[in-house]
C-alpha cells in the first residue's frame, strides 16, 4: 500500500533559509531534486508516499549572492529544470512589486483548495516551506480530514509545526541532502588527483594572502574571486578545494584580523571598513541584475 500525496515546493523559502546555514546544502537541494523527493516518499517504509501531484513555486528573478558566480549573483532560474527534469510542474511567481514580493504562497493555496474538490481524494498534503502563513490551510486540510506534512530547515512557529502530523526539520533534510558517496577511484588515480589539488591549493593560498597582505583597502569580493578564477580555473569546478564556496574557502585560510560584509573582505588593523556606498546592493532593474538568459547557461 502507499500513501497518495501532494507536495508543494516554496523554493525561495527553502533555498534561502538553506543557504544562509549551508550554502552546500542548498545547492544540493536545488540540483538533485529527485533523489530527495524519492528519499522523502520511503520516510515511512509501511506505507510509501506517492507523488499524486508535484508542485514547485519558484521566482525567476530570485538570486543570492555567491562571490565567483556570473555577476556574484546565484540566479534561482539556474535550477528550474532540474526541477522539471525531477518531474516537478514548475509554476513561474516572478515579482509583482518593487519589493520583490511575489505570489507564491496565495498560488499555493489556491492550488491545495482547489484539489479539496479533485476526484482523486489525496490522502496528504506535503509542504516544503517553513512560512508560517499556511498555518489557517493546516487548519482548513486537518478538518477535512487530511494529512500533513511540513519540511523546512528553519525555525517553525509553533502555532504551524502543532497543526502537521509529521515535521522534518534539518535533520532529516541533512540526512535527504547527504552527498552522494562515488565509487572509489584506483589507487594511483588518488595520488595523481590529491597531488593537483594539494597545489592547487597551495596556489590559491599563496594568492589569497599575496593580495590581502598588499592590500591599501577593502578587497572586493567579485573582483577577487574573478582574479583567483583566472590563475585557477579549475577552482570553481573543484567546489572550491572541497569547501562549497569561495568565501568558505577564505574563511578557511583563517587570515589574520580579517573582517568581512557581503561584498569585501579586509584587515581590521589595516583598514576602516568600506563605506556603505561600496556594499550597496545593484538597484532592480539594472541590465546586469536581470537573470542571465537560460541558452547561455547551457
Amino acid at each position: 500500500m502507499y500513501t497518495g500525496s501532494a507536495i508543494f515546493v516554496d523554493f525561495d523559502n527553502v533555498f534561502t533559509t538553506l543557504w544562509s546555514l549551508d550554502e552546500g546544502m542548498a545547492i544540493r537541494f536545488a540540483s538533485n531534486p529527485a533523489d530527495w523527493l524519492a528519499g522523502l516518499a520511503a520516510l515511512n517504509a509501511d506505507r510509501p508516499c506517492r507523488w499524486l501531484v508535484a508542485r514547485c513555486y519558484l521566482n525567476p528573478m530570485g538570486k543570492v549572492h555567491a562571490p565567483g558566480e556570473r555577476n556574484d549573483r546565484l540566479w534561482f532560474s539556474r535550477f528550474r529544470a532540474n526541477f522539471v527534469q525531477a518531474g516537478f510542474e514548475v509554476i513561474d511567481c516572478p515579482p509583482l512589486t518593487w519589493g520583490a514580493k511575489n505570489a507564491a504562497d496565495i498560488r499555493m493555496v489556491i492550488d491545495v483548495l482547489d484539489l479539496l474538490g479533485h476526484r482523486t481524494r489525496f490522502e496528504e498534503f506535503v509542504f516544503v516551506s517553513g512560512d508560517s502563513d499556511f498555518t489557517p490551510l493546516l487548519h482548513r486540510l486537518r478538518a477535512e480530514d487530511r494529512r500533513t506534512a511540513i519540511v523546512s530547515p528553519g525555525h517553525l512557529a509553533t502555532a504551524y509545526a502543532s497543526v502537521a502530523e509529521r515535521v522534518l526539520g534539518l535533520e532529516a533534510l541533512e540526512t535527504l541532502l547527504a552527498p552522494a558517496i562515488a565509487a572509489a577511484p584506483d589507487q594511483a588515480t588518488k595520488d595523481a588527483a590529491a597531488t593537483d589539488a594539494s597545489e592547487n591549493e597551495r596556489a590559491f593560498e599563496q594568492l589569497i594572502r599575496q593580495r590581502y597582505e598588499s592590500a591599501v583597502k577593502p578587497l572586493n569580493l567579485s573582483t577577487l574571486s574573478h582574479e583567483v578564477l583566472r590563475t585557477l580555473p579549475d577552482a570553481k569546478s573543484g567546489d572550491w578545494f572541497g569547501k562549497g564556496t569561495f568565501r568558505r574557502a577564505l574563511d578557511a585560510l583563517a587570515l589574520p584580523n580579517v573582517r568581512f560584509s557581503n561584498h569585501h573582505l579586509w584587515n581590521a588593523e589595516k583598514h576602516d571598513p568600506p563605506a556603505a556606498s561600496q556594499t550597496a546592493a545593484t538597484t532592480l532593474g539594472d541590465e546586469d541584475d536581470l537573470p542571465p538568459d537560460p541558452e547561455e547557461q547551457n
